[in-house]
């Protein structure tokens, strides 16, 4: 599998083929200390922003794994949206796949369906699956990545895009330094810290939208505190939300990208 990875990246790939020859290096932790409000590159989403600001109808397509298949957090944007900018036609399709990886959309062919309205923003949202393989390779990986977004710009030449940092997640197999878990249960896959630097680095590079998803939970530990009182956020699954944290998360990413949209002149 990683090698038919491998050549579908390297077909995808050869206008920057410089990509897959970079080491990886981590990034500071939290990534919010490089992400002002949790967003990064927001200029790159003036298309989606200047669309907010029209007349017409608003299109967004976010692909992604149960986080999106599960329909919470999409549907919070959704309405918050639709809340701010009232009487508009604002439409969120949520393309999201239990278990699915970013290689489930280098094989999603066409990305967009047949005949649909040319979407304003793209979300990719991705990574928490990557993240629990412990053979995933970085720089296969990274390459993948910069293939699937040359695809969407190919595809949707005026969109936005947003790639959405992968959350903390934990595993429950023993080794965990969390304060709040005395059986010190829960630890963080070392991949998943990978596959979001790698996340981040694309999205600079190609001058895409980041959004530190990690850094909004509240970083270390959060998959395990948000488990945590009288009303969870996250189930105890330590990966999953629950249907109030999924409406949390989107009131944060609603939050992140209308104060973006606001600091650039927008109403």
């Amino acid at each position: 599998m990683i090698r038919a990875l491998a050549l579908f990246a390297g077909l995808a790939l050869a206008p920057v083929a410089g990509a897959q020859e970079r080491p990886w290096t981590p990034l500071p932790s939290p990534v919010s200390a490089t992400c002002p409000g949790g967003l990064c590159q927001p200029e790159a989403l003036e298309g989606f922003f200047t669309a907010l600001d029209g007349s017409g109808p608003v299109r967004v397509v976010q692909f992604g794994d149960s986080h999106t298949a599960g329909g919470d957090i999409t549907t919070s944007l959704s309405w918050r949206l639709q809340g701010r900018f009232e009487g508009r036609e604002i439409g969120i399709s949520a393309r999201g796949v239990v278990g699915a990886t970013l290689s489930g959309l280098a094989a999603r062919e066409p990305l967009l369906e047949p005949g649909e309205a040319a979407p304003d923003l793209i979300i990719v949202a991705y990574g928490v699956n990557e993240g629990f393989d412990d053979a995933l390779q970085p720089q296969v990986y990274e390459a993948l990545l910069w293939g699937q977004v040359a695809r969407l710009r190919a595809a949707a030449p005026g969109a936005s895009l947003l790639i959405l940092g992968a959350p903390e997640a934990m595993r429950g197999d023993g080794g965990g330094t969390c304060a709040d878990d005395p059986e010190r249960r829960w630890n963080v896959p070392a991949m998943l810290a990978v596959v979001r630097d790698v996340q981040h680095r694309v999205a600079a590079d190609m001058g895409v939208a980041f959004w530190d998803w990690r850094g909004r939970m509240g970083g270390d530990c959060s998959a395990h505190a948000l488990t945590l009182g009288d009303t969870p956020l996250m189930r105890g699954d330590h990966v999953h939300f629950t249907q109030a944290g999924g409406d949390w998360i989107g009131s944060l990413l609603f939050a992140d990208l209308m104060a973006a949209h606001d600091q650039r002149g927008g109403r």
